[in-house]
């Protein structure tokens, strides 16, 4: 957006720490260069809205200034008035966007963006969320005094949009029909495609699940997990799924598994246990199945889930080969795990407890995302960190080796998304 009325396109950048950076366009419309100018200033002070801000411009009160928009950490939407010009935008307080009568809230980590979604001719509201998930609040007052509605999910057809998490909505009428489409980010770096149409077919769902380890050593090993489709309409429903890998140089591999025409109907489920061979030629890295189900021929995805794997070091570099890939069938296969519930909440433990020199830390997770593990001395120094990177949900164990450390009392760490918890270890020698 141009931010300082010259002609030319500025950016604003949100941070972790809550803060919005000024970075101004000193090139031109065809060769845009930036130049960092400093923090957008709230009075006398930096603007601060906590963590992970996301900003948005928009003039919101209709008075001829570009207003902001900044989404944050807790959820809500904060709203600054632009009291200065354009060409020197200055705010002086800071309100809360109000949705149905009561504060905005989507939770955790909104991302605003202002939009006439509907085509009334009034903006609405369109924010993403922690979960995946895209939030609509309707605008049913005017432009200048907008009077927004409480919340909703958007829908791909029958269900909510969902992606892996900490989804980032920007609006573009990608296809020039005089409707807004939606392009969604999320916390698995994929951008989705949403496309605004009078109707949609029914569609169903999928889950894929690691029924297995998801460490692959080097030497090679088996690869064990579920997939499954529900479908939860009143209608039959047809549909193709296919998986595809994700390498970790980020090329793809697949599709592996492609069923054609899968018929399900009202109510109905599938579910099969299945497994692959990973070699030892693969190369060293995290790998990502995805499970798609939709039109494999148009690319029309109706739902997608993933599992990721860790293939141990010491291969030789290579990456996948597909004829290399030894699937069962979509029939059960009586080799694969049942698989286990997943836990309500987080949690840590070790055994043995007390310990010498080694204990295995044995830890909880409801829902897939990051995930840190830290070990501290009792004076609150950081000894090490066992564990810092993406896991799915389920159990999960890291093992702690403490033969150069004195005996004590030690201290674990466990973040995982915006959840923490401790638990006391005694090393004994």
């Amino acid at each position: 957006m141009d931010w300082n009325a010259e002609g030319l396109k500025d950016l604003l950048v949100g941070e972790n720490n809550g803060q919005v950076r000024h970075f101004r366009n000193i090139g031109t419309v065809g060769n845009p260069q930036l130049t960092y100018v400093g923090l957008i200033q709230l009075g006398n002070r930096d603007l601060d809205v906590g963590d992970y801000s996301i900003p948005w411009t928009n003039d919101w009160n209709e008075d001829g200034l570009i207003d902001l928009l900044v989404g944050e950490s807790d959820g809500v939407v904060n709203l600054y008035i632009n009291v200065g010009t354009n060409a020197s935008p200055t705010f002086s307080s800071e309100a809360y966007l109000m949705a149905g009568g009561v504060q905005l809230d989507v939770g955790y980590r909104s991302g605003p963006n202002v939009i006439d979604l509907n085509g009334d001719g009034v903006k609405d509201v369109v924010s993403g969320e922690m979960g995946g998930k895209a939030y609509f609040f309707e605008n049913n007052g005017t432009n200048s005094a907008p009077d927004l509605a409480a919340g909703v999910y958007l829908m791909n057809g029958s269900q909510e949009i969902a992606t892996s998490g900490t989804s980032r909505t920007t609006p573009i009428d990608w296809d020039n029909d005089g409707d807004m489409d939606l392009v969604i980010g999320s916390y698995d770096a994929f951008l989705r495609r949403y496309m605004q149409v009078t109707t949609t077919v029914a569609a169903p769902t999928c889950d894929i699940n690691n029924t297995g380890s998801y460490i692959i050593p080097a030497s090679g090993g088996r690869l064990q997990y579920s997939v499954a489709a529900t479908n939860s309409n009143p209608t039959t429903v047809v549909f193709d799924a296919w998986t595809k890998i994700k390498n970790p140089n980020s090329t793809w591999t697949g599709p592996l598994i492609n069923r054609p025409d899968v018929t399900l109907g009202p109510g109905g489920n599938i579910t099969r246990n299945l497994w692959l061979e990973i070699p030892a030629s693969w190369a060293t890295g995290y790998y990502y199945m995805y499970l798609y189900v939709g039109d494999y021929s148009t690319n029309q995805i109706y739902d997608d889930d993933y599992i990721y794997f860790y293939k141990t070091p010491t291969g030789d570099g290579l990456g996948p080969v597909v004829k290399e890939f030894a699937f069962s069938n979509w029939e059960d296969d009586p080799c694969a795990q049942a698989m286990a519930p997943l836990p309500e909440t987080v949690s840590l433990n070790a055994s043995p407890n007390p310990f010498n020199p080694t204990t295995t830390l044995t830890f909880a997770l409801p829902e897939a995302g990051a995930v840190k593990v830290e070990i501290f001395n009792a004076t609150g120094q950081k000894v090490t960190t066992l564990v810092n990177g993406y896991h799915d949900a389920g159990q999960h164990q890291a093992t702690w080796d403490a033969s150069d450390m004195p005996s004590g009392v030690y201290l674990v760490s466990l973040e995982a998304g915006l959840m923490k918890t401790t638990t006391k270890l005694l090393l004994v020698k």
